[in-house]
């Protein structure tokens, strides 16, 4: 992902992404189903990845051919690094023995306030895969400004600002706002710009209660909207129902 991120020219065609193949949720879902354990599945929101007919598509597979199995696809309105603090929020619930319902219930919670925002290096890629319109269609003309974009359900702008610098402590500022003061869980993604990532990292741990903090790649799907050099920043309150 990142070595083709670097090398993109200006003209050429931007690299197409993909929801996971039918084949690869059912590499998961059917050995659980199996086992007699319950599934959730949540994926990333239909404008960014279209996975969650794909994955549904596998749900239906393995429930006819074992009815019983509780398998539930869930699409947040919370995108990539978001859904990666929200993920490891779930995945910590899980882990201390909540069951399926008791997952959806915190999900209902969670989702709402879990945030997930990215600085782009550029508007370049947002323009060539035509998503800018839609940033400076609330944000106005940004010539030479960056925007805070919000990439959930669909892409948005929330703020614009001078310097990369400056965006980059906006996001930091705005994104855990709605945990209301809870704990995070944060995900801070990069597209090939590691120390920037850094920055990010460091800038969140000074401003929030901060339970667990992930440093990694932004992904493709994320990556050929936003372009080299953006960072992400994703967060969800670390514990749900005052767990």
């Amino acid at each position: 992902m990142a070595g083709s991120l670097r090398t993109h020219p200006r003209g050429e065609r931007l690299p197409r992404t993909f929801a996971p193949p039918e084949s690869a949720y059912l590499a998961h879902f059917r050995p659980a189903a199996e086992a007699g354990r319950e599934v959730l599945c949540l994926v990333t929101p239909f404008d960014v990845s279209p996975s969650f007919t794909t994955a549904s598509a596998a749900m239906l597979t393995v429930q006819d051919d074992l009815p019983g199995a509780r398998i539930k696809i869930s699409n947040p309105g919370v995108g990539h690094a978001g859904l990666g603090a929200l993920l490891t929020t779930v995945a910590g619930l899980a882990q201390g023995g909540a069951g399926l319902d008791d997952l959806l219930a915190a999900l209902e919670e969670l989702e709402p306030r879990a945030d997930a925002l990215v600085v782009p290096a550029a508007t370049r890629w947002l323009e060539e895969c035509g998503r800018l319109a839609l940033v400076e269609e609330k944000l106005g003309e940004l010539e030479e400004d960056l925007p805070v974009l919000r990439i959930g359900t669909r892409v948005t702008g929330v703020a614009r600002a001078a310097t990369h610098e400056a965006a980059l402590e906006d996001a930091v500022r705005r994104v855990g706002q709605r945990a209301g003061g809870a704990p995070l869980n944060v995900v801070v993604a990069h597209a090939a710009a590691p120390g920037l990532a850094e920055e990010a990292a460091d800038r969140v741990r000074r401003q929030y209660d901060v339970e667990r903090l992930i440093v990694t790649e932004l992904s493709m799907a994320i990556g050929a909207v936003v372009g080299p050099g953006a960072v992400a920043i994703g967060a969800a309150p670390a514990g749900a129902g005052g767990n």
